[in-house]
């Protein structure tokens, strides 16, 4: 555990707010001192630390009977045995072992943020920390700008980005985007509002996330709820599926499930850098299913497209754009 951890602890040990697992690894480290040089002069003891050695055997003495002095030695040695074993995975586990987030986004580009705009381009994504600890992943063809977020905890996305929010009561996290407004504490969720798709989706993983739409709240959801907005009508519509990261885009996987033509433009243009355009209105009224992989060539994507819809394709590379026309 490094320093500044360490410091944030101490402080969440002070004011109250540490969880007794970081009650553990506070105390554990005091009890520490005491057995072994420390060059660290800018950590600030607490003021009852000389109290704490007693504290702590009144703790493993208070199950046993006090008129034997041997069952007490033994009762604390166990309680201090299980203390260290429950330190240990406190200590892993939190500080240590990677988050299942963290295993998916170890490859990503990552940047630090504290004002402005950071945006990804076709088949990239990256990795947003901002100067509170929050992570934001950031999906192909998407951007996240950040003003005054010292004072106010408020971000706007265009595109797609999964959002994971340190838990802070006195300011809340608020993403505005895709005509939604999606207010939280500290959660994990996913955003979906692209310019070019009408419907705006939120997906939660983790927490409770509030979404309104300026004029009034839609609702709150909780774990594996998702609403999908639509912008032109302001209707939406509440689905349940749970949110696995697995089998996300966070993965490098996208499955497509009854999507709209333009999800399946945006997500063809997120993987391989080319839009798709049609005339034809049944295409456009049409719904999807397909699966995208960052290992599956575009070649092979546009094989599939052309099974789906039974149509010839153009590709025209020109210095404004590249498109793929079905016809």
């Amino acid at each position: 555990m490094d320093q500044n951890q360490l410091k944030k602890l101490i402080k969440k040990y002070q004011e109250g707010t540490a969880s007794a697992a970081e009650k553990f690894v506070v105390e554990y480290w005091y009890e520490s001192l005491g057995q072994q040089k420390t060059e660290d002069s800018e950590i600030d003891f607490l003021p009852d630390r000389k109290n704490l050695k007693q504290r702590i055997v009144w703790a493993a003495s208070e199950y046993v009977d006090k008129r034997s002095i041997d069952r007490r030695r033994f009762i604390y040695v166990a309680v201090a045995s299980v203390m260290l074993f429950m330190l240990s995975t406190v200590l892993y586990h939190q500080y240590f072992s990677p988050s299942q987030i963290d295993r998916l986004i170890k490859p990503i580009k990552i940047v630090y943020l504290d004002r402005g705009t950071i945006s990804t381009g076709t088949a990239e994504r990256t990795t947003v920390i901002l100067n509170d600890g929050t992570k934001v992943i950031l999906n192909a063809n998407s951007g996240i700008t950040v003003s005054n977020y010292d004072h106010v905890r408020d971000v706007k996305l265009n595109g797609e980005a999964f959002f994971d929010v340190k838990r802070d009561p006195s300011r809340p996290f608020t993403v505005h985007g895709g005509g939604l407004n999606i207010k939280v504490l500290g959660t994990s969720f996913n955003v979906k509002a692209y310019r070019d798709i009408s419907n705006t989706s939120v997906s939660v993983r983790t927490g409770k996330v509030q979404v309104d739409n300026n004029e009034k709240n839609l609702r709150t959801l909780l774990p594996d709820e998702n609403i999908s907005y639509d912008r032109k009508s302001s209707n939406f519509k509440l689905t349940n599926a749970e949110y696995s990261l697995e089998t996300s885009w966070l993965s490098d996987h996208v499955k497509l499930d009854q999507a709209s033509f333009e999800e399946l433009n945006q997500n063809f243009k997120n993987f391989y850098g080319f839009s798709l355009h049609t005339a034809d209105e049944k295409l456009l009224k049409d719904r999807y299913n397909i699966n995208f992989r960052k290992s599956k060539t575009m070649t092979a994507a546009l094989e599939e497209i052309q099974l789906l819809t039974g149509k010839k394709i153009s590709i025209k590379n020109k210095q404004e754009g590249k498109e793929i026309i079905l016809y």
